[in-house]
């Protein structure tokens, strides 16, 4: 078997029977969120859920059910950062305090993206098909839009990134907490207007040139880096110990035109990303993502309904324990 922990993404703001299940299938480690849910009955929200307090007593929730928080997948307030915009610093404090609590709650991971105005998007959300309810982009929906508000080039993203690195890169060391840069999502050469910078792997080696700590990493979303290369199991390869984080789903189509699909049914050779990852020896943390919602089951957020994803971790686990037999 492999040695990376197959762990889950936990949206809810408090236990659910979800919960329950994955321990019923040996998933003990947790992915979160910054807390943001008012937690009574006076609906008062945290103020600063990447405070020590906040995240303390969101650590301290998983714990009393059973979970071991190892990653944190979100973010504060980063655009001004991003388009460096008078009120940057505050973020920057922000996020600076936020790793400091890290550090300090033994939260060994954060994982956050350079999207700069528009964040994650699909233009269809609620798709049908063979597989479950799915969502799509089309880049043809968006021809018409354009974002007047933010106005930036590409070279001055990869300016603020690299200020941004010499920043947070320091301060990641002093806690031992990593730093996972998610892909563009999806990994176009622009959206509306705004340029994207992290679709390509050519950009991660550039990343990496950057800022060459062995905490500068990177979070190799599968179906994200399949848009971007032919050959994801070299892509594995190619960048070995610098990834710190796997999303592991697929897809079918192209940057410009795709659509979430279940696993074993994309356009990704998985046993051979799998292999990829056994010669690399991966042991960092994997977790399923956007998967179909199946009939009977829903979705508050879409892809992330709770049937779909027992069966990718049901794929993954199968995936892992065969590599001996299968490798």
């Amino acid at each position: 078997m492999l040695n990376f922990a197959l762990s889950e993404i936990l949206l809810e703001s408090s236990p659910t029977r979800y919960w329950k299940m994955l321990h019923q299938i040996g998933i003990n480690d947790a992915v979160g969120v910054l807390p943001r849910n008012f937690m009574d009955w006076r609906k008062s929200f945290e103020d600063e859920p990447w405070g020590y307090l906040s995240l303390k007593k969101y650590k301290n929730m998983l714990e009393d059910n059973g979970f071991t928080l190892r990653a944190i997948e979100d973010n504060p307030p980063m655009d001004k950062i991003r388009l460096n915009l008078p009120g940057k610093e505050e973020q920057l404090d922000s996020i600076a305090k936020m790793i400091e609590n890290f550090g300090k709650l033994n939260i060994g991971l954060w994982c956050y993206n350079w999207m700069a105005g528009i964040g994650w998007s699909r233009t269809h959300s609620h798709v049908e098909n063979a597989v479950g309810t799915v969502s799509s982009f089309n880049i043809d929906d968006i021809s018409g839009y354009r974002n007047e508000k933010v106005n930036i080039d590409r070279s001055s993203l990869w300016h603020n990134l690299k200020d941004f690195l010499d920043f947070i890169v320091p301060l990641a060391e002093d806690s031992d907490v990593k730093l996972a840069l998610h892909p563009d999502d999806p990994p176009i050469e622009e959206f509306a207007g705004i340029p994207r910078i992290m679709n390509s792997i050519e950009s991660y080696d550039k990343l990496f040139e950057l800022n060459r700590s062995e905490f500068n990493g990177l979070a190799l979303c599968q179906g994200n880096f399949t848009l971007m290369t032919e050959d994801l199991p070299g892509t594995i390869r190619h960048f070995g110990s610098r990834i710190f984080f796997v999303h592991f789903r697929d897809v079918v189509g192209d940057r410009n035109n795709f659509t979430e699909t279940q696993l074993g049914y994309g356009k990704t050779d998985l046993v051979s990303c799998m292999k990829a990852y056994n010669d690399i020896d991966y042991s960092g943390l994997m977790r399923v993502d956007h998967v179909p919602t199946l009939e009977g089951d829903s979705a508050d957020v879409p892809g992330y309904s709770y049937l779909g994803r027992l069966y990718a971790i049901g794929y993954i686990r199968g995936l892992s324990q065969g590599c001996g037999t299968l490798f």
